[in-house]
């Protein structure tokens, strides 16, 4: 059986910031380079190539993994500010309820019980 999903109050915040932080770091990660070095080690072996075009496959990963996270990140802050502003659309209409006449008194109150 699931247990129920608890969110605290800043949760979503610390979520979009951290996957945020976190894709931005990614971006800096290459490992094409590395194949450089490979090539300078072995020459004009076949090695030197497929060790560049392996860095190029895990940097072609790493920055769609970066761009995911990033579209995580952006779209746990558009449920933040649906949220935001489900809440205060809430809180508007409480506050400005039209109950169509006047505030009734207990008068009011008691004539209505009486008729009943």
């Amino acid at each position: 059986m699931a247990g129920d999903l608890v969110i605290e109050e800043g949760d979503l915040e610390v979520l979009r910031d951290r996957t945020r932080d976190l894709s931005g770091r990614l971006q800096s990660v290459t490992v094409a380079t590395a194949g450089d070095y490979i090539s300078s080690g072995v020459g004009g072996s076949p090695l030197a190539g497929q060790g560049r075009s392996a860095g190029e496959t895990i940097d072609d990963a790493v920055m769609a993994a970066s761009r995911d996270l990033d579209d995580f990140s952006q779209s746990v802050n558009d449920s933040i500010n649906a949220y935001n502003a489900t809440e205060n659309d809430a809180a508007v209409s409480f506050q400005q309820t039209d109950h169509g006449g006047p505030a009734m008194t207990m008068d009011d109150l008691r004539h209505m019980m009486e008729e009943q």
